[in-house]
């Protein structure tokens, strides 16, 4: 192990890490127990993948960026089976990314569109994992960074502007592929996402108006028809409606339905 180390030390001074060598050296002891006897990518059978593999982990655990590019020229191997054994590495190790998606928003200068990318992220998650217990299986863990910056890039789409998502995957280890299958994914609910926020704020303005409307009666205060007609006023439309209209009757039901379900 103390070659190990020294070469742990040696790519620490060189990337600008020191600090975070004597965890890496930890994690590269566990993850040379974990793989012992087991089927792995062929790529961690070399020393200095390993232990550019457990600088990463050790740089993400202490919130520090490391520079991809001369990482992977340490490793000597190309990205894309670096980025496959470094998800196995994750794997074996049981090793989370509990990264935020505020802290992603900061990371890759794009906190504009965290608001939208954690409703987002919150619905798919829901979505999926619904769908998934209704089918007889296990939820998934979709709080991982792939899915989070999936949710970003999302929500840059759906404001009509752009994330970086090259720098995404080269400095969190993504794959390019994945990341733009979930986020094209992720667009496709976004209707469904919108008709129920809209359906909840519907039952929640009726909910208030309609407690109003109590205080009002109980306390003699006649109510005009004009006040019935402001409990739909945020129809989509967006014009005062009559209550006794056929099709708002029937948006009116489909919205409470969703705002119930």
């Amino acid at each position: 192990m103390d070659a190990e180390r020294q070469m742990i030390g040696s790519f620490c001074r060189k990337l600008n890490v020191v600090k975070v060598s004597e965890r890496a050296a930890q994690f590269y002891t566990q993850l040379m127990s974990a793989s012992a006897g087991r089927t792995h990518h062929p790529s961690l059978q070399h020393p200095q993948v390993k232990a550019c593999i457990c600088i990463e982990l050790a740089c993400r655990q202490h919130r520090l960026r490391v520079e991809k590019t001369f990482l992977l020229k340490l490793a000597g191997i190309p990205q894309k089976q670096y980025k496959t054994a470094f998800s196995v590495s994750e794997s074996l190790l049981k090793v989370k990314n509990n990264t935020t998606m505020d802290q992603l928003g900061v990371q890759f200068s794009c906190s504009n569109h965290v608001r939208r990318a954690t409703e987002l992220h919150s619905f798919y998650s829901n979505k999926i994992n619904k769908r998934q217990r209704e089918m007889g299986h296990e939820p998934l863990d979709l709080e991982g960074p792939l899915y989070k910056c999936a949710a970003l890039v999302a929500a840059a789409k759906m404001s009509r502007s752009r994330t970086n998502a090259r720098e995404f995957c080269t400095t969190l280890s993504l794959s390019t592929a994945q990341l733009d299958t979930i986020s094209k994914d992720m667009l496709s609910f976004k209707d469904e996402m919108k008709e129920q926020q809209i359906s909840q704020t519907f039952a929640q303005k009726v909910e208030a108006r309609s407690q109003q409307l109590g205080q009002n009666s109980s306390s003699g205060t006649s109510t005009s028809a004009r006040d019935e007609t402001l409990l739909w006023r945020f129809y989509p439309t967006g014009t005062l409606q009559s209550v006794y209209n056929k099709d708002f009757l029937e948006w009116k039901e489909k919205m409470t339905a969703l705002a119930s379900s």
